[in-house]
């Protein structure tokens, strides 16, 4: 079984800064933990990261639930310039998501007015099996909700800020 959640808002910028900030800005600025998923510090092998099929690892002090280094595989599932990414999430590296199969990550950007651009950014997690459905509901409810909300808000700064984005395809 699947569970989203999604959060919408407006960002006062151009409608490139808004797609692109939530995949090329950096992430150690706006991936700030929640409750027990301590924050991205870094990344590895990250060198495709933005392209289609691009990869990347990210990293983390650890804390009592969740070992340092490697937090799961990153992937770049789908890009619509300056409308929409998709990206999945899978190999959690830490055993409190064991429940968890993968999670899909989406990204979509439309232009209301000049530099008023409507975001929509969803998550939705997959259970390994029935079983474990109560458990990816919970999760998505409490701590995904968290992280995304905590994650929008420093999208958002990046988006709206004139600062270069972490990572550069020109």
């Amino acid at each position: 079984m699947q569970y989203s959640y999604q959060l919408k808002d407006i960002f006062e910028c151009s409608r490139e800064r808004a797609f692109k900030a939530p995949i090329l800005g950096d992430a150690t600025r706006f991936m700030k933990g929640y409750l027990f998923q301590p924050p991205v510090t870094g990344f590895e092998e990250d060198e495709t990261w933005g392209k289609i099929n691009g990869i990347r690892y990210p990293m983390n002090n650890g804390n009592l639930l969740v070992k340092k280094g490697r937090m799961f595989k990153d992937v770049i599932l789908e890009r619509v310039e300056n409308k929409y990414w998709r990206w999945t999430l899978y190999d959690f590296e830490f055993n409190s998501l064991f429940f968890i199969k993968k999670a899909i990550g989406e990204w979509s950007v439309e232009e209301l007015e000049n530099r008023k651009i409507k975001v929509t950014y969803t998550y939705t997690y997959y259970s390994k099996n029935k079983l474990f459905n109560p458990l990816t509901w919970l999760l998505v409810n409490t701590q995904i909700k968290g992280i995304m909300i905590r994650a929008l808000a420093g999208i958002k700064e990046q988006a709206q800020s004139d600062e270069d984005f972490f990572y550069n395809l020109n």
